[in-house]
């Protein structure tokens, strides 16, 4: 093993960031420590993302992920932010929620608009690449809100769904979701930064 990344108490977006920065060493195998089920997820999703294999086991509270890099041993390593060239999809729209309303003024009128939003959202013929929620927009997707079944009909046909990991232990709703991916802020800038267009609402 060449090295073991302890990344165990580390907040949202740390366990993911150090996982990406021992691939940016060239590391072809190594080991990441966590301590919860999210944090297990966005490493291995993330891992799993740059080509490698993941396996995961679990003692005592802790998650060992070890991450074994596919290919040639003579392959570059991952490339830092800064200096990535990303080729920038086309017309891969990010739909940005931040609220579970539309719009200020009256709640009840902001929620109705919000339900009509995304009714129609789900049934124009373009539906977006992506739909990032944050904030009090993470409300959107979790058991019992009445617009599940518009954000369900996205997801079946493609629009990848990233709820903010962090909102939701905020809020306490990390049980609840119902429909979408438990998300981390890395995974979330690097969906808004290769997206064409981004419509914040």
């Amino acid at each position: 093993m060449e090295e073991i990344v302890d990344a165990r108490g580390m907040a949202c977006p740390a366990p993911v960031v150090k996982t990406r920065e021992a691939l940016q060493r060239g590391c072809r195998e190594f080991e990441v420590l966590v301590d919860n089920p999210t944090a297990r997820d966005n490493v291995t999703r993330f891992a799993a993302s740059q080509g490698c294999a993941v396996e995961v086991s679990e003692e005592k509270g802790t998650f060992r992920l070890t991450i074994r890099r596919e290919g040639e041993a003579g392959e570059a390593p991952v490339e830092a932010p800064a200096s990535e060239s990303p080729a920038r999809p086309e017309e891969k729209t990010v739909v940005v929620l931040s609220a579970d309303v539309m719009g200020r003024g009256e709640e009840e009128l902001g929620r109705i608009l919000m339900k009509a939003f995304l009714n129609t959202l789900s049934e124009c013929d373009n539906p977006p690449w992506s739909l990032v929620l944050f904030n009090r927009g993470v409300l959107l997707s979790v058991e019992g809100a009445d617009t599940v079944p518009a954000l369900s009909a996205l997801a079946e046909r493609g629009t990848k769904i990233l709820v903010c990991g962090t909102c939701l232990d905020y809020f306490g709703l990390k049980e609840k979701v119902a429909v979408g991916t438990v998300s981390n802020m890395f995974e979330i800038l690097e969906t808004m930064l290769v997206a064409s267009n981004s419509i914040s609402i």
